[in-house]
């Protein structure tokens, strides 16, 4: 803290500091919490009690309504109390308002996302709130703030140049606005992932990106943990005739791994290839 604020150490303690970490303490920070605040951003306490830290609090306690809501949000973004956030949150929230955005969704978004309002500015915002609402997305759907947030985190060009990736795949463009529109985090995928996840169910027998067109969420899985290991499995059962065809591999990937565990390896260990299938050591495939 004294190595990215030097000046501390010439600060009157009992007139600059104490109050400042009264405050703190006052309104619900735990040492551990204050800690980790003062350690991500010790510039905070070089700025005026009553003229910033105060105010900056009381704002995102208008919006969020409790002390530990504000806590919680400002352990996720740890400079909210550096800024004027009247000016750089107010026009935005306004704006999500005016489109008719709920206020709890709102306030959700704030905890969820803060630097979605202090890092994108206000065009940038503005462009990505008319263009999610143009996309047929609900002002009350928490799925409205997930779209928002996708947008607002990438830029123009790397979203045409992700949509062309997608579209590299043999997805039409409503293909694609149909998965972002049941999944907008497809979006803020790396371009590595979205090939290699979209490689594998392309090449992969029984799969199909048919599967992921319905079942976007797939695409957010890890490949390596879960997709192939539960894949895997999943062949060698129905090449034993244990499994039909039909068998709904997204249920069976959103499963916890100790239902898939008991549901599908314990009970079937004995069958040939399934505990080195789910270790990795068998052919995809079966």
């Amino acid at each position: 803290m004294i190595f990215c604020s030097p000046q501390l150490l010439l600060s009157n303690l009992d007139k600059t500091i104490k109050p400042k970490m009264d405050f703190l303490r006052d309104v619900g920070f735990s040492t551990p919490n204050l800690t980790f605040l003062l350690s991500k951003n010790s510039y905070i306490l070089r700025y005026s009690l009553s003229n910033q830290i105060v105010p900056a609090f009381g704002f995102l306690k208008g919006i969020l309504g409790t002390d530990e809501a504000v806590i919680t949000t400002i352990k996720r973004a740890q400079w909210l109390l550096s800024k004027d956030l009247h000016n750089i949150m107010g026009s935005k929230i306004g704006l999500l308002q005016d489109h008719g955005v709920p206020n709890s969704r709102i306030s959700a978004l704030i905890k969820w996302q803060p630097r979605c309002f202090l890092q994108v500015h206000l065009d940038r915002f503005t462009e990505a709130l008319t263009k999610v609402k143009a996309m047929g997305f609900e002002p009350s759907s928490s799925y409205f703030n997930v779209a928002l947030v996708s947008i607002t985190s990438i830029s123009e060009s790397n979203w045409e140049e992700k949509f062309e990736l997608y579209g590299s795949f043999g997805w039409s463009e409503d293909d694609i606005l149909s998965a972002f529109k049941k999944q907008p985090q497809i979006m803020a995928l790396s371009k590595d992932k979205m090939r290699k996840m979209m490689d594998f169910f392309s090449k992969e027998p029984g799969l199909g990106l048919s599967v992921v067109s319905h079942y976007p969420n797939l695409l957010l899985l890890s490949l390596e943990k879960t997709i192939i290991p539960r894949w895997s499995v999943i062949c060698v059962l129905m090449s034993h005739g244990i499994l039909n065809k039909d068998v709904n591999f997204y249920t069976i990937c959103c499963s916890k791994e100790k239902i898939f565990l008991e549901k599908y390896v314990i009970k079937y260990q004995k069958v040939t290839q399934v505990l080195e299938a789910y270790q990795g050591k068998t052919v995809i495939g079966g």
